[in-house]
C-alpha cells in the first residue's frame, strides 16, 4: 500500500493499489498510471467538500 497526503488538511492517507494480472496483452500500464488520480482527499475532508456542494445547491428557505 502506497501513502498520500489529503491536500486540505494534511493527514496522511492509506491507498491501494491495484495490480492487473501480468499476462494480460490487452492491459496499458502507461495510460493507467495517466489516468490515477493526483489529488488526494481524505474521507472526512471528502463528506466535507461534498455537504458545502450540497447546501450551496439547495434554494433558501423564505423568511
Amino acid at each position: 500500500m502506497a501513502t498520500g497526503r489529503c491536500i486540505v488538511c494534511g493527514r496522511l492517507i492509506e491507498i491501494e493499489e491495484f495490480s492487473p494480472p501480468e499476462d494480460d496483452d490487452y492491459y496499458d500500464y502507461e495510460e493507467e498510471k495517466a489516468r490515477q488520480k493526483k489529488i488526494l482527499f481524505c474521507q472526512i475532508c471528502e463528506a466535507k467538500l461534498r455537504r458545502e456542494a450540497d447546501e450551496a445547491q439547495k434554494n433558501p428557505k423564505p423568511m
